[in-house]
């Protein structure tokens, strides 16, 4: 078969047909590249390093989780990638005199370090449980900021003309209402709230929906003439289940996530990629009825994500992104060791198309770099068609 670009490849495996090859992800999603974390914890420079690119620009880092935002291309083509970002614009949070940060872009969300990462550790709305504190409330992020969009319209075309990239247009936006309620609130205040405080919990996530539609809006406005897929984003499962019940999902879950992916259908034509990590095995249907064209991380090895089964059940309807094990293998085994389950993943994964070979979740920091090259000279050698 002729050699197909980055694009054509994608865009042919989410339609479940084989390509030349399965496609390859590094970086092309916020939750699929690598992280960077001075000191002790520099992945990403000890990778390029490893692969000669000494002159590699200074990694942008995110304010939380540390993830490197401009992965040099170079790796990318090294890895023979298929999928490049494009993110929305964000103010950077304001760093504290105690080294702590700010996030006022975000309601004001404290991030402090925790290990190698910078993390959430206090949260503004803890103690708002009334619907009529929320009307007062000053700090909610603006969908207006100018810098959301600045700039990102041009960036896309520049993607879109002249790589071979297939383009993903990610944002924060689209991480209302969900992810956003556990940021201002606390994890367990989210999950709480749906039983003991519902009322309060539908005015907050309504709330953070309209934010979230609006900024997301204004985005895809400028790059959905230009991008093949859109990153949403809900953490629902832990490594045994789903983290409510099904019925408690399609209540309190499901309307929202399904009005998001309306909402980038009025822009844009492109799939609809979902990261959702945790044991997600319950409700694929859901996401399927839905419209998500493409799941991610698919976490191998915990419960309910049996990948023959997964792949027999869901595998004409879903396309899996997948195969790099960043919890259990990655970090942990040999170079030899790391081939053999990726090449166990594809096998099992790739036929038929329906599959993107991917990290499960961000590279860690003391992964070592020739165990990231042997997975992706894994993926290359046994993902061809």
């Amino acid at each position: 078969m002729k050699a197909m670009t980055g694009r054509e490849r994608v865009l042919m495996a989410i339609n479940h047909k084989e390509a030349d090859r399965v496609p390859i992800n590094f970086g092309g999603e916020h939750d699929s590249g690598i992280t960077e974390s001075i000191p002790l914890g520099r992945v990403y420079t000890r990778l390029c390093q490893h692969l000669g690119f000494y002159d590699r620009p200074e990694p942008i880092v995110s304010d939380c989780l540390n993830i490197v935002s401009n992965i040099d291309d170079r790796v990318r083509k090294r890895f023979l990638a298929d999928i490049k970002p494009v993110g929305s614009g964000m103010k950077p949070a304001k760093i504290e005199a105690d080294g702590s940060k700010t996030w006022e872009a975000f309601g004001g969300v404290r991030i402090r370090r925790n290990g190698f990462f910078d993390e959430f550790f206090d949260f503004p709305m803890r103690n708002i449980t009334k619907v009529e504190d929320l009307k007062n409330w000053p700090y909610w992020p603006d969908p207006k900021d100018p810098i959301i969009t600045q700039g990102k319209r041009e960036e896309a075309r520049q993607y879109h003309e002249k790589t071979d990239f297939a383009i993903l247009a990610s944002t924060w936006y689209a991480v209302m209402p969900f992810n956003a309620y556990s940021f201002l609130t606390g994890y367990d205040r989210w999950l709480m709230d749906m039983k003991l405080n519902p009322k309060f919990y539908f005015a907050l996530s309504d709330k953070l929906m309209e934010i979230g539609l609006a900024g997301l809006s204004a985005f895809l406005q400028e790059v959905g003439d230009y991008v093949d897929l859109v990153g949403t984003f809900d953490d629902l499962g832990s490594q045994e289940d789903i983290l409510m019940s099904p019925a408690d999902y399609r209540k309190f879950v499901h309307p929202y996530s399904a009005e998001i992916i309306k909402t980038i259908k009025k822009y844009t034509q492109a799939k609809i990629f979902r990261h959702a990590c945790g044991s997600c095995y319950k409700i694929i249907p859901d996401f399927i009825e839905m419209g998500v064209d493409v799941l991610h991380p698919v976490q191998p090895g915990i419960k309910n994500h049996d990948p023959k089964k997964l792949k027999a059940e869901f595998g004409k309807d879903i396309t899996f992104c997948t195969g790099i094990d960043v919890q259990r293998t990655l970090g942990y085994k040999t170079p030899k060791e790391i081939k053999e389950d990726v090449k166990r993943l594809m096998d099992i994964y790739a036929p038929g198309g329906g599959f993107i070979v991917s990290p499960t979740h961000n590279i860690e920091p003391e992964t070592p770099p020739e165990n990231i090259v042997a997975a992706y000279e894994a993926a290359l050698e046994y993902g061809k068609y």
